[in-house]
């Protein structure tokens, strides 16, 4: 069981602190006097279960902004909560109180967008690690070494902003949208840039594997797309480290976008336009699988205007990634079938 420790410290006026602690759905709680006059109240609780508390915690301070909760990750506590085996009648009894806690199989909204913000924030180091990364993922497509490329897509900063996008549109954050795309496209910008003077200063071989099998897109490559883009965002969801799911992402989209530069720059440009449809592929698949993913766990806005404001970026976005993604499919068809 996954835990997480909400420290509420609560307005100086306010004193029915009982009313914060639910122990129904709590694994334990406690209330702490300091020599400042500030109470603090602490609730342990199932990860699954914090977005609701925090809900109905903003809900108990609504008008109030003298308050702050902090939400904490637990490694382990002593005694281990017991998770006893029940009888039948037991276990339907809380199957139907799971269901009234709202119980969420994820992190919750709060943690995940903290999580996903911190890889979003355009920074000299993002533009230096995607600079690495396009000059290692470009000797290993030159030298034909899987190894450099997987190296190159260790270091690659990509998931964050991508899956940040996804964020965005889902909640209708349009602060977290604006900062994703603008490190989407300078990454992008600078990794192509480089690529392509690369692919100016030094002789480029199409026929090396590692660069040929990037030059064409098929229907697999759409299903790989697909799953990187689930895969990312559940790696944020399911608070499961994000680096090796990471390296799946760039996976999709490192390779291809440096193919497409290096060729370019060493004027082969037919070969270059299969790399880059097979990044655009990529993008939007990784893109469009986010947004579904979020949707499909319930991941939206916590007040009802910015819910209306969510849905409506989320419905346009899917439109539009649905859209080209069924015309890079009749591309795909039609030039190779």
């Amino acid at each position: 069981m996954a835990l997480r420790l909400i420290k509420i410290l609560p307005p100086r006026d306010y004193k029915n602190y009982e009313r914060l602690i639910n122990k129904e759905v709590l694994v334990d709680s406690w209330i702490e006097e300091s020599d400042s006059e500030r109470t603090s109240v602490n609730l342990l609780a199932d990860v699954e279960l914090t977005e609701k508390i925090l809900n109905d915690l903003d809900q108990a301070f609504t008008g109030k902004d003298d308050y702050r909760i902090i939400l904490l990750p637990v490694s382990a506590t002593v005694p281990k909560p017991e998770v006893k085996e029940k009888d039948e009648e037991v276990v339907d009894k809380q199957k139907d109180k799971r269901e009234k806690d709202n119980r969420v199989r994820r992190i919750s909204r709060e943690e995940l967008y903290e999580e996903i913000d911190k890889g979003v924030d355009f920074s000299w180091v993002f533009l230096v690690l995607i600079a690495l990364s396009c000059v290692v993922a470009a000797n290993g497509l030159i030298r034909n070494s899987p190894a450099m490329v997987i190296g190159a897509m260790v270091i690659a900063p990509i998931l964050g902003p991508n899956v940040g996008l996804s964020l965005a549109t889902t909640l209708g954050d349009k602060g977290l949208m604006k900062r994703s795309i603008k490190s989407i496209l300078y990454g992008f910008s600078l990794g192509m840039a480089l690529s392509i003077l690369m692919g100016i200063l030094l002789v480029i071989d199409p026929d090396v594997p590692e660069i040929n099998s990037r030059t064409v897109v098929s229907f697999a490559d759409i299903a790989l797309g697909l799953a990187a883009g689930v895969a990312g965002c559940l790696s944020f969801t399911r608070g499961i480290s994000a680096a090796v799911i990471g390296v799946m992402v760039a996976v999709a989209l490192l390779p291809p976008m440096v193919a497409t530069g290096l060729l370019l720059g060493s004027g082969m440009y037919e070969l270059a336009f299969g790399a880059g449809l097979l990044t655009i592929t990529y993008i939007i698949c990784v893109n469009l699988a986010g947004v579904v993913t979020f949707l499909l766990q319930g991941i939206k806005p916590k007040s009802f205007h910015e819910r209306r404001e969510g849905e409506e970026w989320s419905r346009y976005a899917i439109i539009i990634w649905v859209s080209l993604l069924a015309i890079l499919a009749l591309i795909i068809y039609y030039q190779y079938f």
